[in-house]
């Protein structure tokens, strides 16, 4: 299976090429903050719609397909087991969110540094509320943290370590299924197009804003590149590590291990793109790209 493992890899560059493309975008043009809320609740769109078919909808299915009652009381653990794994996952999330915001990393998402303006503003005396900041206080907001540009950086990195570690299990899952029926296992036929094509789009938006706050940073271009290419290699890494666990690894623990990343997975799409694509574009303009990603995705599974 080393072969399963390098296409594993292969996948992983593949979903996160597009953090390299984002950030090229995001240095080099000025791209309206609308088209970019539009862009990351497109994302969301289509990263919800490739969790729900590609991590959630295999338990549903295996448990309504159950022929005996053993059968089926054993999918039925198997679905507790992603519950309970998906929670863990958005906790986890949660968590570690915490510790980048609280070192700097909600400088990352424009939409969160205004909340916590507001947030600041309103526990002030009446006679103390200051007007909201103009773009030099937003850059010296950005300088009194000397370790954001790190902290955006992590937390970019926490948003797709679990995404691409999913994708080598769902590779190694079909390569599996495929082996077993004795059809011929081809690159091309075995790929999780659904859950490629949500990753990748999710991610094009969030660089291209991360990068133009490392920017604000004083970052230069080279630095910021650097940092995007490592986190391309390092979700290449991780899908090759999800293929390795996933021939190995029983399969009530990996159902365990999805979970846990489609509960991070999720938990980020409503506590950070949706909430920032609000922010930059209008709501109903949000609602509907939200929905044609939604349904994009779908259209890529159709189409497998």
């Amino acid at each position: 299976m080393d072969i399963v493992v390098a296409w594993a890899f292969i996948l992983g560059v593949m979903c996160s090429i597009s953090l390299l493309i984002g950030a090229l975008i995001g240095i080099y043009f000025k791209i309206p903050k609308r088209i970019v809320g539009l862009m990351a609740a497109f994302g969301a769109g289509a990263l919800l719609s490739a969790l729900a078919i590609e991590l959630v909808a295999p338990s549903i299915d295996a448990f309504m397909q159950a022929s005996t009652a053993e059968i089926r009381a054993h999918e039925v653990r198997n679905f507790f087991h992603l519950v309970a794994g998906a929670f863990v996952g958005g906790i986890i999330f949660v968590l570690l969110d915490w510790v980048l915001i609280e070192h700097g990393g909600y400088l990352r998402k424009t939409a969160f540094l205004i909340s916590k303006i507001m947030h600041e503003r309103a526990h002030l005396p009446q006679h103390h509320t200051q007007p909201l900041p103009t773009g030099q206080d937003l850059e010296k907001k950005h300088a009194s943290h000397d370790n954001a540009a790190v902290a955006i950086w992590l937390g970019n990195l926490l948003d797709g370590l679990p995404e691409s570690f999913v994708v080598g299990t769902v590779l190694m899952a079909t390569v599996t299924v495929s082996a077993h029926a004795g059809t011929p296992v081809v690159f091309w036929e075995v790929l999780p197009y659904t859950l490629l094509a949500g990753l990748f789009l999710s991610n094009l938006p969030e660089a291209l804003s991360s990068s133009a706050q490392m920017r604000m940073q004083g970052m230069s271009v080279q630095r910021i590149l650097i940092m995007w290419l490592s986190l391309v290699l390092m979700t290449g890494v991780a899908a090759a590590l999800g293929a390795i666990m996933g021939e190995w690894v029983p399969h009530n623990a990996m159902v365990f291990i999805e979970g846990l990343a489609a509960g991070a997975m999720l938990t980020m799409i409503g506590a950070a793109m949706l909430p920032e694509a609000t922010h930059l574009a209008p709501p109903n303009w949000v609602g509907l790209a939200t929905l044609s990603g939604f349904f994009s995705a779908l259209l890529f599974k159709v189409l497998e």
